[in-house]
């Protein structure tokens, strides 16, 4: 396999811990977003978006995915918000298979209460508290995650290794 795969979903679903996995397992570079942006900014998303706003950090974000347009054999980890450039997935598309992930609400809330970077690399799209502004994020986003995916993976039950190997299965059939 030499296309890339990106990951698409929103936030605490799992993009990042089964991106690494799955790219150590196909023997890809393993890219996320989010960290390609805050490392040349220099500040977490959360300081990015307090200084220059939500406008600002998509703009960042956009130049990113179209940087990497056309890279072969990486898995990206996409910010839960990439999917609001819907100009780009088309030509992304051509070049890469996109997996949703997606879990049930319970375990999202869950996985954000406890995972103690969500502040600074989740920052409040709205102010609102965080579970009631994901539902409504969600709402928004999911019609476009499905519009978008190639393959949809539930994270909700299952360990990472076992997602990891659904994605590559799925991709490997893709090949034939």
């Amino acid at each position: 396999m030499e296309k890339s795969i990106y990951l698409v979903g929103g936030r605490a679903v799992g993009k990042s811990s089964i991106g690494k996995e799955l790219a150590q397992r196909l023997g890809y570079e393993f890219l996320d977003t989010d960290t390609l942006i805050t490392e040349a900014c220099g500040c977490s998303v959360a300081e990015i978006v307090e200084r220059e706003g939500w406008q600002a950090f998509r703009g960042y974000e956009k130049q990113v995915l179209l940087d990497l347009v056309g890279r072969k054999s990486c898995v990206v980890a996409t910010g839960g918000g990439a999917i609001l450039h819907r100009e780009l997935w088309p030509q992304i598309k051509e070049h890469a298979t996109v997996v949703w992930l997606q879990a049930d609400l319970a375990t999202l809330e869950k996985r954000i209460m406890g995972d103690g970077n969500s502040s600074s690399q989740r920052p409040s799209l709205t102010g609102k508290d965080i579970c009631q502004e994901m539902k409504e994020v969600l709402r928004e986003r999911n019609p476009l995650y499905k519009e978008t995916a190639d393959c949809i993976i539930d994270s909700s039950a299952m360990m990472v290794y076992d997602a990891v190997l659904e994605i590559e299965k799925f991709c490997r059939q893709l090949e034939q």
